[in-house]
């Protein structure tokens, strides 16, 4: 793919809001799920940041180079199910090798189909409700090489940092992908503000469990529903989908 610009969280002060954000997250961590902790790993090597951009042909967001340069991804464990909790409601956040590895599978599964590939068509899947769920400004194609995997879980849902958002999006904006379930879900406008988000749902867990959007086992971690669409709001069009007229991709 050709490389794309990132106009997403950027500013002499990225490094410290990502820094603060992951405080946040391990303060809260160490309150609800404290053997997850050991499952961060430490700081990725700038070297190895910069053989992800090297590799995938585009640049990544500057507060997404901090964040890996606080903790390169998570260690889920030489087993399965792994040994400690996850801190994250996913398998695990992947290290710039699995970027780069999942990406490259990722990508791989990149089929154009023009006849879907359509927003129209988005609009008439979505209104029957069933067979397609957009939350936020992201365009649901599977493969899409404008996209960055960064975390896994089961294979079967993924976060990615979309670099070709729908209108109305941000570059590098962090979307949840559920494959099985035709579910599209845009967690934060940036990295910086998904650890934020991220953060605020672990505090509200530690002060009120019942309303905290997250739900955490003890042995397993974060359930990775976290940031999906309830199943009653399926069949509402996201904002930028409101005015076009619904095209059936069937004969």
């Amino acid at each position: 793919m050709s490389r794309v610009c990132v106009v997403t969280d950027n500013g002499a002060d990225v490094d410290k809001r990502v820094a603060e954000a992951w405080a946040r997250i391990e303060a809260g961590l160490s309150r609800v799920l404290p053997a997850s902790l050991r499952q961060l790993n430490t700081a990725a090597a700038v070297q190895a940041i910069d053989a992800v951009e090297a590799a995938l042909a585009v640049p990544l967001p500057q507060d997404f180079r901090a964040s890996l340069r606080i903790h390169n991804g998570t260690d889920p464990g030489p087993t399965l199910p792994p040994p400690e909790p996850s801190p994250v409601p996913l398998d695990y956040l992947c290290d710039t090798n699995k970027i780069i590895e999942m990406t490259r599978m990722w990508r791989d599964n990149y089929h154009p189909e023009p006849d879907w590939d359509d927003p129209q068509v988005w609009a008439y899947l979505v209104d029957r409700g069933e067979h397609l769920c957009l939350n936020g400004p992201v365009r649901p194609i599977i493969g899409s090489p404008g996209a960055v995997i960064v975390g896994d879980m089961n294979g079967d849902v993924q976060w990615l940092l979309d670099f070709d958002p729908a209108p109305g999006g941000m570059p590098g904006q962090v979307v949840r992908v559920d494959v099985e379930c035709a579910s599209w879900d845009v967690l934060a406008p940036s990295w910086t503000q998904l650890l934020v988000r991220y953060a605020e749902d672990l505090e509200l867990f530690a002060a009120d469990p019942d309303n905290s959007p997250l739900e955490i086992d003890r042995f397993v971690g974060p359930a990775c529903e976290w940031g999906s669409t309830p199943s009653d709001s399926w069949g509402v069009r996201p904002a930028w989908l409101q005015n076009l007229q619904a095209r059936s991709p069937y004969p």
